[in-house]
C-alpha cells in the first residue's frame, strides 16, 4: 500500500452580489495552476454536483478514488490535474497528511 498526496478543495463561496461573473471558476483555475506547478496529480472536493463539473470535476469514483465516509457519489468529485497522474484505487484519508491510500 502507498499514499498519493492530493489536494482537497474546500467548498467555494462567492458573495451572492458577485455570483455568475466567473469569480469562483477563476479562483479554482488559479489554484489548479498552482497545484500543477507543485506536482499534484489530483484535487478532490465534496460539493454541489452541478457547480464543480464546470471546472472539470467528475465523480471521484471514475478515478478509483473513494470517500472515507458515506456520501452521495455525485457530490464527491475529483479533478485530474495532470495526464501523468497515476491511476488511483483507494480511499481518501483526511488527516495532517492528506492523501489517497491505495
Amino acid at each position: 500500500m502507498g499514499v498519493e498526496t492530493a489536494l482537497a478543495l474546500a467548498p467555494l463561496s462567492v458573495l451572492p452580489s458577485h455570483q455568475r461573473r466567473g469569480i469562483g471558476l477563476a479562483l479554482m483555475e488559479t489554484g489548479h495552476d498552482a497545484a500543477r506547478r507543485l506536482g499534484y496529480g489530483y484535487s478532490i472536493v465534496l460539493g454541489h454536483p452541478r457547480y464543480y463539473p464546470k471546472a472539470g470535476y467528475v465523480p471521484a469514483g471514475l478515478y478509483g478514488i473513494r470517500p472515507p465516509f458515506d456520501v452521495p457519489g455525485e457530490a464527491f468529485m475529483a479533478l485530474r490535474l495532470s495526464s501523468g497522474a497515476p491511476c488511483m484505487d483507494g480511499t481518501v484519508l483526511y488527516d495532517s497528511a492528506f492523501g489517497i491510500e491505495a
